[in-house]
C-alpha cells in the first residue's frame, strides 16, 4: 500500500463533529485561543516555511527553557542538531488538504539543564497558510526510560559479578588436592565434586554426580557410612568416620558436615587418605599458582601459620609490588588487614573451619594506600601440611564508611552497650556494622515513606540489593502496619 493510500485510509477513519457550525456561534477568539493554549503542553503558530509566529504553553517547564523567545525565530532554530531533520520532514509532509501526519519527537536544547522531548503532531487547516504544532512534554517518559536503562545496567552488573564469583569458587574448589563431594542430605546422591574425587574414586565426575554415596563404599564400611551421614543431617553436627573405599580398598579418614541450602541441610563430606604417601604418578601438587596466573583476582598460597608460599602477579599489582622476593617468607598481615587482628581473625577461621567466603578487609600497598577487597580462602593440602589458599578481589561496594550512630537514650536493654564486657570486641564490631546498616535502612524508608525504590537510591543500592538487606534483616514486612 502506498504512503497516499494509507493517509487516505487514515483519514477514512477519522469520527469528524456532527455540527461543526454550532461552534462559530459559541465560540469567539479568545475562546479558540483558550483552547489552543490548554488542549497540549505547547502550542505553536507556524508560517508555510517553519517560523514561529506565535505560541502559548500551559506546563511551566517550557520557561526554563525560555520558550518565549522562540517567537519571530525558525523552528529548526529552537531544536537539537539531530532533531532539524525531523522538523524538514514534519514541514514537506504537510500538504494543502489535513491528513494525520504521524507525531515526532524533538529536542529543544537547555542551558545548563537536559534536552528537553517534546512530541508535536503538526497540523494544517484547508485553504490556509498557517500550522499548528500541538506538542506534549516527554521528559517524565524519558526520565523512567534513563531509570530502567540504569536498573537494568545495575542489574547485569550484578549478574557479572555473581559469575564472576561462581567461577572464582568453582576454580578453588576444583584445585583442592583433597577429594570433596557436595551431598543431598535427605537422599545422599552427589550433587558436585572436584577432580580430587574424581580420582580417589576413579570415576569420571560426570558419572560421579547423581550416584548414591554409600556406592562408593567398600561394602564393610556402607553400614556406618549411613548412620553417620543420616545423624549429620538430622543432628547438624559434623561427625567423622573410617571407611574403605570401594575402588581401590584405601582407608580415608571421612569428615561429614551439614550446612544449610534451600531450605535443607545438605552434607559437605571430605575424604582424607589415611598415611598414604604421595603418589609419584600423579599430578604434582600446585604450589606456583600457575593455574591462577592468568586469574583476573589477586591469589596468595599460604602455610598454616600465614606465612606466604607464593603469590600471582594480580596480586603484585594489587599491593604494589615489585617482585615475589618481596612478599614470599614474609606473614600475610604485611599486606591484609587493617591490623594484625583481621589476620589473626582470618586465619583462625580457616583453621577451624577450612573456608572463608567473603571476608572484607583492606589490602595495603608497599607506597602506602589502601584498597578495599573480598577474601574468599579455603584449605588445602600439601601431603600431610595444611595450606591455605586466598583470592582477593576488589570490593567496588564499599565506596565508604556509613556515618557512626551515637548510641544515646534510644539504646534499648540487651543492645551494644549492654553487650561490652560479655561478648569479645572483634565479634561486637563485627555485629555493630549490622546493627547500624539495619538502622540506615530502617531510616531511608522512613525518610521516603517506605518507597522501595527511592530508599534504594537514597542509600547507593540497587533494588535487588536493597530487597536482599530487607531479607536478611526480617525488614520485608517494614512499614506495613
Amino acid at each position: 500500500m502506498s504512503a497516499r493510500a494509507r493517509s487516505n485510509s487514515v483519514l477514512e477513519s477519522i469520527q469528524g463533529f456532527n455540527d461543526p457550525d454550532r461552534y462559530s456561534t459559541i465560540l469567539d477568539g479568545n475562546k479558540i485561543a483558550q483552547l489552543l493554549q490548554n488542549g497540549s503542553d505547547i502550542t505553536l503558530v507556524l508560517s508555510s516555511d517553519g517560523r514561529i509566529d506565535d505560541l502559548a504553553y500551559r506546563d511551566p517547564e517550557f520557561a526554563t527553557y525560555d520558550a518565549s523567545s522562540w517567537i519571530g525565530r525558525m523552528w529548526s532554530d529552537v531544536v537539537t542538531s539531530e532533531s532539524v531533520e525531523k522538523i524538514s520532514s514534519m514541514l514537506g509532509d504537510s500538504g494543502d488538504q489535513p491528513q494525520p501526519l504521524p507525531a515526532r519527537q524533538v529536542n529543544h536544547p537547555g542551558n545548563a539543564v537536559p534536552d528537553l522531548p517534546v512530541r508535536y503532531r503538526l497540523i494544517k487547516l484547508p485553504d490556509s497558510d498557517t500550522l499548528f504544532a500541538f506538542g506534549e512534554n516527554m521528559s517524565d517518559l524519558a526520565n523512567a526510560q534513563s531509570r530502567l536503562v540504569r536498573a537494568q545496567m545495575e542489574l547485569e552488573a550484578d549478574y557479572r559479578k555473581l559469575r564472576e564469583t561462581e567461577a572464582r569458587y568453582r576454580t578453588v574448589f576444583q584445585m583442592a588436592s583433597r577429594a570433596v563431594l557436595v551431598v543431598d542430605g535427605a537422599t545422599r546422591t552427589i550433587m558436585d565434586a572436584n577432580r580430587s574425587a574424581g580420582k580417589l574414586f576413579g570415576k569420571d565426575l560426570t558419572k560421579l554426580i547423581g550416584d548414591a554415596v554409600p556406592n562408593l563404599l567398600e561394602r564393610s564400611s556402607r553400614k556406618d557410612g549411613v548412620t553417620v551421614m543420616t545423624e549429620a543431617h538430622y543432628q547438624g553436627s559434623a561427625k567423622t568416620f573410617h571407611c574403605q573405599v570401594a575402588h581401590d580398598g584405601q582407608d580415608c579418614l571421612v569428615s561429614v558436615e551439614p550446612f544449610r541450602e534451600n531450605g535443607q541441610n545438605n552434607l559437605l563430606i571430605k575424604f582424607d587418605r589415611a598415611g598414604a604417601a604421595p603418589d609419584p604418578n600423579s599430578e604434582p601438587a600446585v604450589t606456583d599458582l600457575h593455574l591462577l596466573q592468568n586469574h583476573p583476582e589477586g591469589a596468595a598460597l599460604l602455610d598454616i601459620q600465614g606465612q606466604v608460599i607464593t603469590v600471582n602477579e594480580q596480586f603484585l599489582d594489587l599491593v604494589q609490588a615489585l617482585n615475589k622476593d618481596r612478599i614470599v617468607g614474609r606473614h600475610l598481615s604485611n599486606w591484609i588487614g587493617a591490623s594484625s587482628v583481621d589476620t589473626q581473625v582470618l586465619l583462625s577461621k580457616l583453621r577451624k573451619e577450612e573456608r572463608v567466603v567473603s571476608f572484607a578487609t583492606i589490602a595495603k600497598g608497599e607506597a602506602g594506600s589502601t584498597t578495599d577487597v573480598m577474601v574468599s580462602a579455603s584449605a588445602t593440602y600439601s601431603g600431610s601440611d595444611m595450606q591455605f589458599l586466598l583470592i582477593i578481589s576488589e570490593d567496588n561496594r564499599r565506596t565508604g564508611s556509613l556515618p557512626a550512630r551515637t548510641y544515646g537514650s534510644d539504646t534499648k536493654p540487651g543492645g551494644i552497650s549492654e553487650l561490652v564486657g560479655r561478648v569479645p570486641m572483634k565479634e561486637l564490631i563485627r555485629d555493630s556494622v549490622d546493627v547500624i546498616e539495619k538502622m540506615c535502612i530502617e531510616a531511608a524508608l522512613n525518610q521516603t515513606n517506605n518507597n522501595r525504590a527511592s530508599a534504594a537510591d537514597l542509600l547507593g543500592l540497587s533494588r535487588q540489593s536493597l530487597y536482599i538487606k530487607l531479607k536478611r534483616y526480617g525488614l520485608e514486612d517494614f512499614g506495613e502496619d
